[in-house]
């Protein structure tokens, strides 16, 4: 994923945090905000519950790599938080590019 495209400020990431909307699935989590800029930026989250450094770190990547191909497609002008959630190792890549693909089509940036 291009560098421009990447959420790095933790100050921005904590405002998506606090005041953006919420999407669930079963595999990951998509906070939204809009932000007031011409393009889309992304941060992904894996919390210590998931596992240990390895285990976090790859379903990072993962969620990075479904994302990426959808990324020209999503509307200019949002940050965007994905979270891992719990059961994400089990999942296929198939599995997790199809929920990332689903959870931004019901927030609407897709």
């Amino acid at each position: 994923m291009k560098r421009a495209w990447r959420l790095k400020n933790q100050a921005d990431v904590q405002r998506v945090w606090q005041e953006g909307r919420t999407f669930a699935h079963p595999l990951v989590i998509l906070r939204v905000r809009p932000n007031g800029l011409a393009q889309t930026r992304a941060a992904f989250v894996a919390g210590k519950k998931l596992g240990n450094a390895v285990v976090r770190n790859r379903a990072k990547r993962r969620m990075r790599e479904a994302l990426r191909p959808l990324f020209v497609r999503i509307a200019p002008g949002y940050d965007l938080v994905l979270i891992a959630r719990g059961n994400i190792a089990a999942a296929t890549f198939t599995e997790l590019a199809a929920a990332v693909q689903e959870i931004l089509r019901r927030a609407r940036i897709i």
